[in-house]
């Protein structure tokens, strides 16, 4: 996790986006742009940014887990746009928000990973991590914006990646050897992870079993005999019975960035402020626990609701209305709807107090080991890789009920 922002003049707004990244600034100017740059030091050793080679000036946010490096993962990003042009993006696994600028070519290339963890808001050719820096609007998910540096019209929008919708796998032991392989390269020692009595964190708590990492128990609506026996089980748990949500309230309302969750439902669309969401204080107080014990990384159910069951047990919300189709499609909740809100959510909170989120469920190689299961495997149970992941490992959960924290 990192905040970037580049604008004409330097005349951007950085203020909540610096929260992103406390460990260190870069800043340059190449042409009218100022690139500023805030570090959250996480992998690596210590890389201030931009990475610059000659006339490519390049700023990354997230998490690249696929290629090796002497000091940062994104000392890959120029060699790899000079190697493959500006498909590059399909070479990369990993949770990112790329801009890139070939001032030669008189190009800016500005990059999502395949569902935007990271978010990256355009306006011409200035952008930021939120739109609170430059304006404009945000890249949507799985694409590249190609744009003229000179005048800041898009040349052409690109979607890289393909999904394959075939659904002919039979067994569910690859998405569950996936899903374990997500949460190994996301896995930091001294992580964190809220931990409910759902499918979600359970499945990430039972993937952790062996490493170091901490869980914090927020007892609003949870089941509080699953939660008591998953905390046996996972040697470092914090229970929360209560937390100050008004010191949350105050916390979110000066220092995260704005956003409005823009949820569809069967009769239209829901418009609303995620700082009046419940979750998004409880997640807020843990992330104030975890940054004052200096763990910087959370790993995230978020994703799987909208991947695993397109929120069928909130059928308002759901187009499958809990049974996937023998003919799959990209549903709303895929990138958009629920996941383009939620995700958004966790950043945003995240980001406040400097934490990076990373996300298990929406591996690309786990989300298509799951659409290519058949249908009859899908719809078997509730979140029915996870529940049959939870069944084989013995760990507790509770079937076919989904728990979110609510008051």
């Amino acid at each position: 996790m990192c905040g970037f922002i580049v604008s004409k003049g330097g005349r951007g707004n950085a203020r909540f986006i610096e929260r992103r990244g406390p460990d260190a600034t870069g800043i340059m100017q190449r042409a009218w742009l100022v690139f500023e740059h805030f570090l959250l030091q996480v992998t690596g050793l210590p890389t201030p940014q931009p990475f610059v080679d000659g006339d490519v000036v390049c700023l990354y946010n997230g998490e690249i887990y696929n290629h090796p490096f002497a000091r940062s993962d994104g000392e890959n990003l120029i060699p790899l746009y000079r190697e493959h042009g500006i498909l590059f993006p399909r070479e990369l696994d990993g949770e990112f928000a790329i801009a890139l600028y070939d001032f030669a070519a008189d190009l800016a290339l500005f990059i999502t990973d395949r569902f935007a963890t990271k978010p990256i808001w355009r306006n011409g050719s200035e952008c930021a991590s939120y739109q609170s820096g430059v304006g404009g609007h945000k890249v949507a998910a799985n694409t590249i914006e190609v744009v003229r540096i000179s005048d800041g019209e898009t040349v052409e929008t690109i979607h890289y990646h393909q999904w394959d919708w075939r659904q002919r796998v039979t067994t569910y032991d690859a998405c569950i050897a996936a899903f374990e392989a997500a949460v190994a390269k996301r896995y930091k020692a001294g992580c964190f992870i809220g931990l409910s009595s759902g499918y979600d964190s359970g499945s990430i708590a039972c993937a952790l079993r062996g490493k170091e990492f901490k869980a914090y128990a927020v007892m609003a609506s949870e089941t509080p005999a699953i939660v008591k026996a998953r905390a046996a089980l996972v040697p470092d748990c914090q229970i929360i019975e209560r937390f100050d949500i008004a010191e949350q309230e105050r916390h979110l309302r000066d220092n995260a960035e704005d956003f409005s969750y823009r949820i569809r439902y069967d009769h239209g669309v829901s418009v609303s402020s995620y700082k009046a969401d419940y979750a998004s204080k409880a997640l807020s107080h843990i992330c104030s626990l975890a940054s004052g014990e200096g763990r910087k990384v959370c790993i995230s159910g978020g994703g799987a609701d909208e991947i695993l069951s397109d929120y069928s047990l909130i059928p308002r919300q759901s187009e499958f209305k809990g049974r996937f189709p023998d003919e799959l499609y990209e549903w709303s909740n895929f990138v958009n709807s629920c996941q383009y809100s939620y995700l958004n959510k966790e950043e945003c909170v995240g980001g406040s107090w400097g934490i990076e989120t990373r996300y298990p469920f929406l591996d690309h190689h786990f989300v298509q080991a799951f659409l290519s299961l058949t249908a009859e495997l899908k719809n078997r149970h509730y979140k029915a890789p996870l529940h049959e992941y939870l069944t084989r490992e013995r760990f507790p959960f509770e079937v076919g009920k989904k728990i979110g924290w609510s008051v």
